[in-house]
């Protein structure tokens, strides 16, 4: 194949991964033939240049952390009770949905095409936000909340999770594009909007903790930066207190009695540490939650009869055991340490952006939702980690980190 054609298909396979980014949640039936074709244009790459792939020690620890995670919910699919049920959702969790990372991290080398799309899903992400707005204006759906483009609330929700602290380091840090940047100013104010019409407490709680987490080392050397923060979060909990209805929420966090959408988790959870008490080492098996809760866990303290545990965590000690929890700490502490501790030798921003989102995705919002299995998120997850680590490869290679 000559290199002319390989930097078509390369074209093609960015251009697939950036549109299933951007539609997934508009279309699913959209965003897997877009993953198809990721995949499909991978493989025709990888069949090519099969000899010439060399991954970086750093790809190579997060590929073999997630692998590690993966095989250990393996048990739980072998011995859970439904095999068939559970190699469906082994392959649709763990490998359908992390198509789009690698193809990305292994074939997509340009800067242009990695910032084209970055800018392109932050551009959707926008008005996924703004929708909410007029979802709450018009009085749209079931309830007060909006839900953006489509899905759930909490779907959206948890891509706030990512967004907002990425958002801020792209409009605070030099190196990235003038046209990305300014994309990210209004996505911005969009994202802004959209944390009080979803009216997500997790996706509050997460941003609380992670923006400042994302500004410090820009803020703390500026004035400037130090005060636009300061407004953001000060024209927030304004709003907040203004508004009886939205500080009532904020202070119904802490209430695990009448507040049934906190009261529910936990009793769902106590089933989850039942559930790995009845079966310790490979759980009930992955993907039966649903049909093993309600007829051998629920009790009517669960007024909502949760078709999952709004948790990533306790959702997996459940279903996959203390083989498969163990997994997932692994997992999850690797690529935090991981990240965290590259971003802390050289202060480069793609780092800390693939740390905040993983954080805030996985371990923050995965506390109280099970974001897993959130088939939207976690592809643009697994999107823009990838843009992430090819960001910092094209920057280690041209010098500039």
């Amino acid at each position: 194949m000559s290199e002319a054609t390989q930097q078509k298909i390369i074209k093609a396979l960015a251009i697939c991964a950036a549109g299933m980014a951007c539609m997934t949640r508009i279309s699913m039936a959209l965003g897997e033939v877009l993953n198809g074709l990721v995949l499909l244009f991978g493989l025709i790459l990888y069949y090519y240049n099969r000899k010439q792939i060399h991954l970086s020690p750093e790809v190579k620890g997060y590929l073999k952390a997630y692998l590690i995670f993966v095989l250990c919910t393996l048990p739980s699919v072998i011995f859970g009770g439904n095999v068939s049920k559970g190699v469906h959702e082994f392959l649709q969790m763990w490998v359908w949905r992390f198509v789009v990372f690698l193809p990305v991290v292994v074939f997509i080398k340009k800067r242009e095409y990695l910032i084209n799309m970055l800018t392109a899903y932050m551009a959707v992400f926008g008005v996924d936000c703004f929708l909410t707005l007029i979802q709450v204006l018009f009085h749209l759906g079931n309830n007060d909340r909006g839900w953006g483009l489509g899905g759930s609330q909490l779907g959206i929700a948890s891509i706030m999770c990512m967004m907002l602290p990425i958002t801020f380091i792209i409009i605070l840090d030099s190196s990235f594009e003038k046209r990305l940047k300014n994309v990210a100013k209004v996505t911005l104010v969009c994202n802004w909007i959209g944390l009080f019409c979803n009216k997500s407490r997790g996706s509050w709680i997460s941003n609380m903790v992670l923006v400042p987490v994302a500004v410090w080392n820009y803020v703390k050397h500026s004035k400037k930066a130090l005060a636009v923060i300061a407004v953001f979060f000060l024209a927030s909990g304004v709003f907040m207190v203004c508004s009886p209805k939205y500080l009532k929420r904020f202070e119904s966090i802490a209430n695990t009695t009448t507040d049934r959408s906190n009261g529910d988790r936990i009793v769902a959870w106590k089933a989850c540490i039942q559930m790995a008490k009845d079966h310790p080492l490979a759980g009930i098996g992955l993907g039966r939650w649903g049909e093993m809760y309600v007829p051998q866990y629920w009790t009517p303290e669960d007024t909502q009869k949760l078709p999952h545990a709004h948790s990533n965590y306790f959702h997996l000690l459940g279903e996959t055991g203390s083989i498969g929890f163990l997994g997932l700490l692994y997992f999850t502490g690797y690529f935090t340490v991981k990240s965290f501790s590259n971003w802390k030798k050289d202060k480069n921003p793609y780092d800390l952006m693939f740390g905040i989102a993983f954080v805030g995705y996985v371990v923050i919002f995965g506390q109280i939702e099970y974001t897993l299995d959130l088939t939207s998120g976690v592809r643009i997850l697994w999107l823009l980690e990838a843009v992430m680590i090819g960001l910092k490869q094209n920057s280690l290679a041209s010098g500039k980190l």
